[in-house]
């Protein structure tokens, strides 16, 4: 999803964006040399969680704008486009060092996550909020007047973290695997990625461009449609993908997550009673023999070519459901379907 020019214009805004943050209150604590150092220790928590990873939920937002406007070279709607990029960067960073912490993750793009580099890691729930607070901060400088995208943000942030409490109570709903339905694993993907990952970027771009497309029916079930496709590829490299390229350990096992693979699994073993107690009885444990032992299931049941037809099957269908959804718009049928071929068969 990320164009590499979409990225270099993101990218050339990331001191901006950083200084916008640290000077806000540089007059209130020129003289206080303990808010100093905590400015400066919120200047590192930018940097050590936001700078770096694809970025790919920031550059979508220039790639729509680009898309969509008449004059994709002007340098004032790049600039905010790359704003609201940086705003979703900051919000997404925010999520991962709250996640981490909530999910005892150990990597995250290929270094420990936040709140193992902390003192305490109770620090990084406070790191959290402040990430959190800067996309607000950044709205309210470049966006003053835009109440919509404000709006937006607070119920995209709302709907995931509501997401994010259904993943975690799930093992309190659902007490055993036997439990876990294709229908509740889309209810928690959907409210925790789908929203912010894909239909979150896009409407960033056409508020800037062309903001009544953003109220067409069929736009956000489509971009959440495509947000769903993306965490399926998630779930999938969590357990199979090169730790090289992905940059995370993955956990979803030990953490008894409502993941794609185990659903599957669950489903495929409905006649097979023994080979369902072997995966219940190691599913969710924090032990590496049991994890390799559900591993063992999955590639008994050939999960990897249950995913590679899943994959294809749903990328046909959303083509098809973009092709049905009559924008009138060229740009924005080819911009949703760039988004979608750009993921397709990703590797990390």
């Amino acid at each position: 999803m990320t164009s590499s020019s979409s990225l270099v214009i993101l990218n050339s805004y990331y001191d901006t964006v950083v200084n916008d943050l640290l000077s806000y209150y540089s007059s209130q604590t020129a003289n206080n040399k303990y808010l100093q150092i905590v400015l400066s220790h919120f200047k590192t928590v930018i940097d050590y969680n936001v700078s770096d990873g694809k970025k790919l939920r920031g550059t979508a937002v220039i790639d729509t704008a680009r898309a969509l406007a008449s004059n994709s070279t002007d340098e004032s709607l790049l600039k905010q486009a790359a704003i609201l990029g940086w705003c979703i960067e900051l919000l997404q960073g925010s999520f991962l060092v709250a996640d981490d912490l909530m999910d005892h993750s150990q990597t995250r793009r290929g270094k420990p996550c936040w709140y193992l580099k902390v003192n305490e890691k109770e620090t990084s729930v406070n790191d959290s909020f402040y990430l959190y607070s800067c996309t607000f901060m950044l709205l309210n400088k470049h966006f003053p007047t835009n109440v919509k995208l404000f709006h937006l943000f607070n119920e995209i942030f709302q709907r995931t973290v509501i997401g994010q409490g259904l993943d975690l109570e799930t093992p309190t709903f659902l007490p055993s695997i036997d439990l876990y339905t294709e229908e509740h694993y889309y209810s928690v993907v959907t409210w925790k990625t789908a929203y912010y990952t894909i239909a979150l970027p896009i409407l960033c771009g056409l508020s800037i461009t062309s903001p009544d497309l953003a109220d067409h029916p069929s736009l956000k079930s489509i971009a959440v449609d495509i947000g769903i496709y993306f965490q399926v590829q998630d779930d999938f490299l969590d357990c199979y993908g090169d730790i090289k390229q992905t940059g995370k350990i993955g956990t979803d096992i030990q953490e008894q997550k409502c993941s794609w693979l185990v659903v599957q699994a669950v489903k495929l073993l409905k006649d097979n009673d023994e080979k369902r107690q072997i995966l219940r009885e190691n599913y969710g444990q924090n032990d590496e023999t049991k994890v390799q032992c559900v591993k063992a299931i999955y590639e008994e049941l050939n999960l990897k070519e249950v995913y590679r037809q899943y994959e294809e099957t749903a990328r046909q269908t959303i083509l098809q459901r973009i092709d049905e959804a009559n924008f009138n718009c060229k740009q924005l049928e080819q911009l949703l379907k760039q988004v979608l071929d750009s993921i397709y068969a990703r590797s990390k």
